[in-house]
């Protein structure tokens, strides 16, 4: 699972926001510089101050490709070309209108800020504040040039330095958000790895302690009931099976039974029906055999295990000794019944606190859901138990072995 967006592509995405963001406010500053130089021409007695307005031409140009791309060497262009353009624009505007007696204009101021907003399109708020900073210093640099040589009195326009501050708080808080929010993301990151261990470390002990029950502790138990002197030949066999089975890796152990070649005889399935049978129970089998040996080994052996699980359950606590086993297949699922006519039990105890179907609840139910099936249990007192076992064909087991 995943919470939001990866650091590196919120980082980016943040970074793209802002520099699309001050692009456009740069944009209509120059815009809005080109209206005011204008309108008062167009509308008025006033000469149109067409020359002026041209000046900023190669500026907006610049910034429309600058939105497109914004890299170094672009951001670079744009401060070179914006301050001359702001340089040439001021020396137009100052020549033409004898009004300016000074630059604290506000059309001198919006190119200015144009220029400064170059910052938004740095990939670091840090850089952002130095391109800024660069950026105002050769804007206000070259409209003193032009006081200069215009004769006019040079002055920092309050427009531009407001928004300058401004544009500077923006930036760090930007900076100072990103890396709050890289510090927070790294800590969820950090909180899923942990909840992910965690769980996996629940799920392998929860399968291991389904094998112990179903395989060393199920013979133990067998051992313990079996007459004083040597072993039965069956319950041998089986024993050396658990050791195999312990012993033996899990890839290595499904490759010695592939599905292609894996007869009913020596299925888990099979193993586990003809160990109910050596413990003394009669099991009637029914059913396709064959779809069950194509299903994927870790969805086989879960499946084989849960099976040989109720049977003990049947031999254990049911008071009968027969039980039957169907298998029937559709084209994306296998299901297998066990069924016996014993004394049953109270559905609702499986959940119930402090039950004692430890073999039923992860032996049974968790292990088939393990594999992506499902079980549903139907049973009442004295009339019998059916435990009903739906695995998917084409899902292999996520668990271990």
């Amino acid at each position: 699972m995943s919470l939001g967006v990866p650091a590196q592509v919120a980082r980016e995405a943040g970074n793209r926001a802002v520099a699309l963001s001050t692009q456009v406010a740069a944009l209509s500053c120059l815009i809005a510089a080109v209206v005011v130089v204008l309108v008062p021409g167009l509308f008025g007695p006033g000469e149109v101050r067409w020359w002026a307005a041209c000046c900023l031409l190669p500026m907006a140009a610049l910034l429309v490709v600058l939105m497109r791309r914004a890299t170094s060497a672009l951001c670079v262009a744009y401060v070179v070309v914006g301050s001359a353009a702001t340089f040439v624009y001021t020396i137009a505007l100052l020549e033409q209108t004898t009004d300016y007696s000074n630059t604290n204009l506000f059309v001198v101021a919006l190119p200015l800020v144009a220029l400064m907003l170059v910052g938004g399109s740095a990939p670091d708020a840090r850089i952002g504040v130095l391109w800024a900073t660069l950026a105002y210093a050769v804007g206000d640099l070259a409209v003193f040039a032009a006081a200069l040589g215009t004769g006019r009195e040079f002055r920092f326009d309050s427009i531009s330095l407001g928004a300058y501050v401004l544009f500077m708080a923006l930036l760090l808080f930007h900076g100072m958000t990103r890396g709050a929010y890289r510090g927070a993301h790294t800590l969820i990151m950090r909180t899923l790895r942990e909840q992910r261990a965690d769980e996996l470390r629940r799920s392998i002990a929860a399968e291991l302690r389904a094998e112990l029950h179903d395989t060393t502790l199920s013979e133990l138990a067998a051992i313990a009931a079996a007459s004083p002197g040597p072993v039965s030949p069956a319950l041998r066999e089986r024993l050396e099976d658990d050791i195999r089975f312990w012993t033996t890796d899990a890839a290595t152990s499904h490759r010695a039974k592939p599905a292609e070649q894996n007869e009913w005889r020596t299925s888990e399935l099979a193993e586990a029906i003809a160990h109910a049978r050596d413990s003394g129970l009669v099991v009637d089998v029914s059913g396709d055999h064959s779809r069950y040996a194509r299903l994927p080994s870790g969805t086989r052996r879960a499946l084989g295990l849960a099976a040989r699980q109720c049977l003990i359950n049947v031999l254990k606590h049911s008071g009968q000794s027969k039980a039957e086993v169907m298998l029937s297949a559709s084209d994306d699922a296998v299901s297998l019944v066990v069924v016996d006519g014993g004394r049953g039990f109270d559905v609702a105890s499986l959940t119930a606190e402090g039950n004692n179907r430890m073999g039923l609840r992860h032996s049974v139910i968790v292990r088939i859901e393990r594999v992506g099936g499902s079980v549903s249990v139907f049973s009442r007192p004295g009339e019998g138990t059916s435990v009903l076992m739906i695995v998917p064909t084409a899902v292999e087991s996520g668990g271990m072995r």
